[in-house]
């Protein structure tokens, strides 16, 4: 490897950290956490009595004053909550106790502190049809939990249930949407770049031949003149 070529891939690699320094804020800002499941599932019909709500996500969740208190986490119907306590925090999961009323549709409220730092916040609903005769929990018309930092909007009615509360499907937080493109666009630099370093290994190669080619011209010239002046 010639002495250009190893100085144009030293050039090249600097490059390429650069670039890949500038982008890892951009593609880390925009990973907040996103939801991956939830018990009762979104969507679902919930046939036994729930001592418990849970979320999972695909990150840890931070638990920033201790205690759940960064967290919050509501399960309310006809504007009555049923959580009866604050949420606790593990790891990528938060859960809350509920002590749910009477049949019907009832939304889950969220917002959490992502591991990037960000605060999300989404909801679901689902569908509760206990077996005749379950005692209904009263419900308060305040939330269970009053650490919460911050009031989750409610997003009203229930969507009607389409499956069993063990399985759900996997939802994103907003603001999650812009890392395909973010990333996209860091792939799509690298490959420039990367290809730039080829266009400059070929071109350093090409020249080498021919000033070969001149210092083997200039040497056979001053081996005549030599020649000839003897």
């Amino acid at each position: 490897m010639t002495r250009m070529t190893t100085r144009v891939l030293a050039g090249a690699g600097g490059i390429l950290v650069t670039i890949a320094l500038a982008l890892a804020p951009s593609v880390a800002a925009s990973a907040h956490d996103y939801l991956v499941d939830t018990s009762p599932a979104s969507g679902a019909t919930q046939t036994e009595p729930l001592n418990q709500v849970r979320l999972t996500f695909n990150d840890r969740v931070l638990d920033l004053g201790g205690k759940g208190s960064s967290a919050i986490l509501r399960v309310s119907t006809g504007g009555r909550h049923y959580e009866t306590g604050c949420p606790t925090i593990l790891d990528a999961t938060v859960t809350a106790p509920v002590a749910l009323g009477a049949p019907g549709a009832y939304t889950v409220d969220w917002q959490i502190v992502s591991a990037d730092g960000h605060t999300v916040s989404g909801s679901y609903g689902f569908t509760y049809q206990p077996p005749a005769g379950t005692t209904a929990a009263p419900g308060s018309a305040t939330p269970g939990c009053a650490t919460g930092s911050a009031v989750v909007a409610t997003a009203g009615a229930a969507p009607a249930p389409t499956s069993t509360a063990s399985t759900s499907v996997p939802t994103k937080a907003a603001g999650d949407d812009n890392l395909g493109l973010v990333i996209g666009i860091a792939i799509g630099i690298v490959v420039l770049a990367l290809a730039g370093v080829l266009i400059l290994v070929l071109t350093a190669r090409r020249k080498r031949p021919a000033t070969d080619e001149a210092a083997s011209t200039t040497t056979d010239q001053h081996r005549r003149l030599t020649s000839t002046d003897d």
